[in-house]
């Protein structure tokens, strides 16, 4: 049998579930995926308003699945950009920008995988903005399974600063990873403006929800992350997100 890679990227600018005012799915106003045997998808979407409650003026997504002879890897990408998004008023950006890539050697090595490139242009939450420390580098430097469980076995600093972004308590020198996935938030605000207070690794609005960002899923053979998450609790409920992508692939045979 004869040894191929089954290339696997998808991104997708928005989604949203809501039990009120209606009960409904939000239909994903733009998305793309890779086949099996890679290649280029590419979608697009303007002037995006689902009630008014989650909108954005452009998206542009991509995904992609190829081989490098240069790099002897197979590579994916997920991209996504969202230009200016408003959730309900209260979350405004001018630009999220999701970038996922991973690199698998043909050699058979440890595949990496990186979020640089990913961030926030112009955050605002109930009209104050927000400086997001986005924490790629973290990911940059130890872009592989094992990089990333060395150094939390070993590295003090790199310890704090995981348990810091973490979504899981930490139990000793083993990476916080629940069910073989570890789960962080990758959007740091050091200081939040008056009237917003943490809720877990999100930020509290009062009468609206609490709002993550960059959340960022990352096991041995494949990374996930969405840019904006807003869980609503007011008189719209129910769940939206802006920039969601993944990639990894498999080598079979």
């Amino acid at each position: 049998m004869k040894i191929r890679f089954l290339y696997h990227a998808e991104a997708a600018a928005a989604t949203g579930q809501f039990t009120l005012p209606h009960q409904e799915l939000v239909e994903v106003p733009a998305s793309a995926s890779v086949p099996i045997n890679g290649g280029h998808a590419r979608s697009t979407a303007e002037n995006f308003n689902h009630r008014g409650i989650i909108s954005f003026r452009k998206a542009d997504v991509n995904a992609v699945g190829s081989y490098s002879e240069k790099d002897g890897a197979h590579g994916s990408l997920a991209s996504v950009c969202v230009e200016d998004v408003n959730i309900l008023n209260v979350v405004t950006c001018d630009r999220i920008v999701l970038r996922l890539t991973s690199k698998h050697p043909e050699d058979g090595t440890e595949a990496s995988f990186i979020p640089l490139g990913s961030h926030f242009v112009n955050l605002r939450i109930a009209g104050h903005p927000i400086e997001v420390d986005m924490a790629t580098g973290l990911f940059t430097q130890h872009s592989t399974w094992s990089k990333l469980t060395q150094a939390y076995s070993n590295d003090e600093q790199f310890r704090t600063q995981m348990d810091k972004i973490s979504v899981v308590p930490a139990h000793g020198h083993q990476l916080p990873a629940s069910k073989g996935i570890l789960g962080v938030a990758l959007g740091r605000v050091e200081k939040l403006p008056p009237g917003l207070s943490r809720n877990d690794h999100g930020i509290y609005v009062p009468h609206f929800g609490t709002v993550y960002l960059g959340e960022y899923f990352v096991g041995p053979h494949s990374h996930r992350l969405l840019m904006l998450h807003v869980d609503f609790g007011c008189s719209v409920e129910g769940c939206g997100g802006i920039g969601s992508g993944q990639t990894n692939g498999t080598v079979f045979g």
